[in-house]
């Protein structure tokens, strides 16, 4: 097996544990899902068995041959051999996005799954405390995340569910999409509003004067006061 850090995963084998994260997804046998990341195939089989259709991606050459061969007669999966940061999701099919992602790749992955596709619904296994990342506010990634999704928290997967045994534990998450109040045409503008805002480099986006006048109409004395909503 290809051991290269790239394609790191740690995997979950566990009747159990599979079949406690199948209870917390919201599926239907209408919904089409893309999975990313087959990896042995164990997550993408229940998931064929509870909804319409499955499209894996998997990167690893190794991995992506033997669940081909594994879920060959499987007529509600379809295996593609890609890198998910390449792949491009439908932008009119509706389908929701499953996903035990390497923890390495989460920050790319997320913004990858919120950012370039229209899922309703996106679940999530990621290292429990980029989790809590995703919540920050003063964060970068917490703004502009929360500007698209909420997110909540399903379940809790210690290390010991996983092979190889990792050394944080994990979630699995839901990040549900809702209205924005960012159009698309603004969106990049406010993608950079945001990152000068977080690493309060707010000479370049306000003249002295601007600043202290957005200030005073907005009726906020203390920066580290203010909070999204």
């Amino acid at each position: 097996m290809n051991k290269n850090i790239k394609y790191s995963q740690n995997f979950l084998t566990s009747e159990k544990v599979l079949n406690q994260i199948i209870k917390q997804l919201n599926l239907k046998e209408t919904d089409t899902v893309y999975e990313i990341g087959t990896g042995k195939g164990h997550l993408t089989t229940k998931l064929a068995k509870i909804s319409k259709q499955v499209t894996s991606i998997e990167l690893d050459s190794h991995l992506f041959n033997l669940s081909s061969e594994k879920l060959k007669l499987n007529t509600r999966v379809t295996l593609i051999h890609q890198d998910i940061l390449q792949f491009q999701f439908p932008n009119k099919q509706r389908y929701k996005i499953v996903g035990n992602i390497p923890y390495h790749l989460s920050t790319q992955i997320i913004k990858k799954v919120v950012f370039e596709s229209r899922a309703s619904d996106i679940y999530l296994i990621v290292e429990e405390g980029f989790y809590k990342r995703t919540l920050d506010i003063h964060r970068t990634l917490g703004l502009l995340l929360h500007t698209q999704v909420s997110i909540q928290q399903l379940l809790k997967l210690p290390a010991e569910c996983f092979h190889p045994k990792p050394k944080v534990n994990s979630v699995l998450i839901k990040l549900t999409r809702h209205t924005t109040d960012v159009p698309d045409k603004y969106w990049k503008l406010y993608t950079y509003f945001v990152s000068k805002w977080v690493n309060r480099e707010y000479r370049q986006l306000f003249t002295k004067n601007q600043f202290h006048q957005a200030m005073k109409h907005a009726k906020v004395n203390n920066l580290s006061t203010i909070t999204y909503e």
